[in-house]
Order: structure tokens, then C-alpha cells, then sequence
């Protein structure tokens, strides 16, 4: 599963979505299309699996990155209330540097998880959305904790986590507009400014806020992740 994968994700960098189809796969692979049907019953499972994918090699590049930053925060002794707020901040830009570093993949997922329009059937979108869960429970966990630190005021931290992400969902999607409105619009920059607010509008104060975010962007807790073919190959 996992050549399969690794194949079907290359053509996907190399040539887009559209160019995904089981046929074109097997014939990469050099085997017939119903050797695939062992692994695939159809597109949409390989899509399904895409996706999963993508969502697999996000979540491990969050996890790494947020130990590297509970580490940090231990080993140079910072404030509580730094330490709470450091892992929520770089969740935040490992997300929003993923999609620059993947960018093929990033855009593949994002057609069943941001755009109206049905792509999976409800099967296999029920089974992306699961592995999507997984990356939204742990930044609910570390927005809970930082509540539980009295760091952020009370609130529901699963809908909150789900608020962040839809929010750095819509801004990663201004990097589309970048070409078009060069100077006006600096997709890492909105990042900042929206991830500063909301943590404003959780009762964090502006200047912790804008230290914390500082601190995670100069120690480049996000720089340097390493592509969902890379993530695949190395699994």
C-alpha cells in the first residue's frame, strides 16, 4: 500500500489531481489495474487513503514539532504561561508551513475538507474526517490545559481548536491571491495576526500573545518539514 501510495502521491506533485486514476498508477507500478483492486476497490478509497495520508504525515509533523517545543520550554525554564501558549502557536505554524512545503497534497486534502462540494462518498469521507479528528483533538488537549493554567479563559477547547483550524484553513487559501496582489497580501504574516487574536479573544494579553509568536517563528520550531513523499518513504 504504501508503493501505491508513494506513486499515486508523486503523480499528484508532478501532474495534479486530475491525473490520480488507479490505471495510471498500476501502469507507474508496472502491474494491472486489478492487481490494485486487492488494496483499492475503486478511486474513491485510493482518494480516501490520499488524504489520510496527508492527514498522517500533518499530525507527525505536529507532534515532533510541539515535543521540540515542550522541550524547549522546559530546558530554558520559561513561565507557565509561555509554555501553555508556545505549543498552541507552533500547532498553528507547522499547519500554515505544511501547506507551503506540500503544497500538491495540502490543496488534495483541502477538496474534501474545505469545499462544499460532496468529493467522497459519505463512507470514505467518514474515514477522512476520523484521521482529520485526531489532529484536532490534540490541539483541543493543549488548548485545555492551557485553560486548565488559567493562561486562557474557559471555553469549550474542541470548538475552539475547530474554530483555529477553519480560520488558518481560510488563510492559507489568500496564498492563491498572492501573485495576483503581491505587497497587499502575506499569507505568513495574516497567520500571525490571526492566531495573535484569537488568543487575545481568549483573555491572553496582546503583548504575551505577540512574545510567544515571536519565540516560536525566531527559534523555527515550523522550518524545515519535510514533504508527505519524504514522510511516506521514511514510515
Amino acid at each position: 500500500m504504501r508503493e501505491i501510495l508513494g506513486q499515486a502521491l508523486a503523480m499528484l506533485r508532478e501532474e495534479g489531481s486530475e491525473a490520480v486514476s488507479l490505471s495510471r498508477v498500476a501502469s507507474r507500478l508496472g502491474v494491472t489495474t486489478a492487481a490494485l483492486y486487492r488494496y483499492f476497490p475503486s478511486k474513491d478509497a485510493l482518494d480516501a487513503e490520499l488524504q489520510r495520508a496527508v492527514i498522517a504525515a500533518l499530525v507527525a509533523a505536529v507532534r515532533e514539532r510541539t515535543d521540540d517545543a515542550d522541550a524547549f520550554a522546559l530546558d530554558n525554564k520559561l513561565p507557565e504561561l509561555d509554555r501553555a501558549l508556545l505549543s498552541i502557536v507552533v500547532t498553528t505554524l507547522v499547519f500554515e508551513r505544511f501547506a507551503d512545503t506540500s503544497p500538491a497534497e495540502f490543496g488534495y486534502l483541502t477538496r474534501n475538507l474545505s469545499t462544499p462540494d460532496l468529493v467522497l462518498p459519505d463512507r470514505e469521507a467518514a474515514h477522512v474526517f476520523e484521521a482529520a479528528w485526531s489532529a484536532l483533538v490534540d490541539l483541543a488537549v493543549r488548548i485545555e490545559v492551557a485553560q486548565e493554567c488559567e493562561v486562557l479563559t474557559e471555553g469549550d477547547p474542541n470548538e475552539r481548536a475547530v474554530a483555529l483550524w477553519a480560520a488558518l484553513q481560510g488563510v492559507v487559501q489568500t496564498r492563491k491571491l498572492v501573485r495576483s496582489a503581491r505587497g497587499r497580501i502575506e499569507p505568513e504574516r495574516l497567520v500571525h495576526t490571526l492566531v495573535q487574536g484569537l488568543l487575545v479573544g481568549w483573555g491572553v494579553a496582546r503583548e504575551d500573545a505577540e512574545r510567544v509568536l515571536d519565540l516560536a517563528e525566531r527559534e523555527g520550531f515550523a522550518d524545515g518539514l519535510v514533504s508527505t513523499l519524504d514522510f511516506l518513504q521514511t514510515n
